[in-house]
């Protein structure tokens, strides 16, 4: 133990430097490891769909995923296509892709709102709906999804009230608040989609867990009106969520 000692003070000068090459080698190494991993990604066309303007749109896009199998970016291929809030369809797989920021409610949770960054996606396994985000993957329970504007996604079935008419909406569906009083919806099992002139003055989604008044962006949570967040940014995400 004595010459291991005096060895080490006999050589101090060499031995730091050579420790700090080694820490530095160990940092690049990760560093390295890091950078390989964020940037290694796989191209894949998918062919998607979109409705606009009561006008379906059916075009191939390059989606892009990483070793996550998080989306890190989504191109319309040999189309030009407006990316906004609209939800993107699968048309071989049960998966909706969101190409902006939405608010993911939670109506059951005291109305809780968490934000789902841009390229999250939603899938369908076993009787559940999975949320796959960049830094989430979990199931989805009785919530809906928001763009902080005018549309709203569902993902369980709800019915749609306007000029007191009832309308079934299935899994997977949306409705957008359209400008001059009119709402229009998208219903995917039946893969039709309407706009209907608003003549009454409460248009609003109901099911079992929730009602959300859609015209006044406000949900019904036990008999109190709690508005919801229109400035995204302001959220935490949904990772954040305990």
């Amino acid at each position: 133990m004595k010459k291991v000692v005096s060895w080490l003070q006999e050589n101090y000068k060499l031995i730091i430097p050579i420790s700090l090459l080694v820490v530095i080698f160990i940092s690049f190494l990760v560093y390295y490891k890091i950078m390989i991993s964020n940037n290694y990604h796989v191209d894949k066309d998918v062919s998607v769909y979109q409705y606009f303007n009561n006008q379906k749109y059916n075009y191939v896009a390059v989606v892009s995923k990483n070793k996550k199998d998080v989306v890190i970016d989504f191109k319309p291929k040999d189309v030009e296509v407006n990316i906004d809030s609209t939800p993107v369809y699968y048309h071989k797989e049960n998966v909706v892709l969101f190409p902006k920021d939405m608010s993911v409610v939670m109506p059951t949770l005291s109305c809780s709102e968490y934000l789902s960054s841009g390229y999250s996606y939603i899938t369908y396994n076993k009787g559940m709906y999975y949320l796959t985000t960049n830094k989430y993957y979990g199931k989805l329970n009785h919530y809906f999804l928001y763009d902080g504007k005018d549309l709203y996604f569902f993902i369980e079935p709800v019915t749609l009230v306007v000029n007191k008419e009832k309308i079934q909406l299935s899994s997977y569906s949306y409705l957008t608040m359209e400008y001059q009083g009119k709402v229009s919806y998208y219903d995917k099992k039946s893969d039709n989609y309407k706009t209907i002139d608003i003549n009454d003055t409460d248009v609003y989604i109901e099911n079992d867990y929730y009602k959300v008044y859609v015209d006044r962006d406000v949900i019904d949570y036990q008999g109190t009106n709690v508005i919801l967040t229109s400035k995204l940014e302001e959220l935490n995400t949904i990772d954040k969520k305990g």
